[in-house]
């Protein structure tokens, strides 16, 4: 390796050091814990949006979809994929923060993010119609 490597090198692991340290300070992970837990209970309060009543209608004669099913499941796929993400961020983040100071396994985050990719599966697959 050349001397101009090196370089580039210890720059691009001190650039990396420097994102990582705030991201696995405490408070960090906390915050985005609280942030994802209140996305996953807002999903599930909008999940009636594309469920059975929405998609196919109440049951009664006449009744059909909503006039808004494909604004209700955008809006969906959107906070789900925003929760998802949050998750990912807020697992992360306490990741980072076991392998600094021995903290332990984040198993609720853990638990609550595998949740939420079984809602998008369960979505993706068309489960929440039925």
């Amino acid at each position: 390796m050349n001397k101009g490597m090196k370089h580039k090198s210890a720059a691009a692991e001190r650039e990396a050091a420097s994102f990582r340290e705030p991201l696995a300070a405490p408070m960090t992970g906390q915050v985005l814990s609280v942030l994802f837990g209140l996305l996953f209970l807002f999903q599930c309060m909008i999940l009636p949006l594309v469920g059975k009543a929405a998609m196919g209608g109440s049951g009664s004669p006449g009744a059909g979809p909503a006039d808004t099913v494909s604004k209700n499941v955008m809006f969906f796929l959107l906070m789900l994929l925003l929760t998802m993400a949050t998750g990912a961020a807020a697992f992360y983040s306490k990741w980072l923060r076991r392998q600094a100071d021995g903290s332990p396994f984040p198993k609720a985050t853990a638990g609550l993010l595998v949740l939420t990719v079984a809602m998008l599966l369960a979505f993706a697959a068309g489960l929440l119609k039925i």
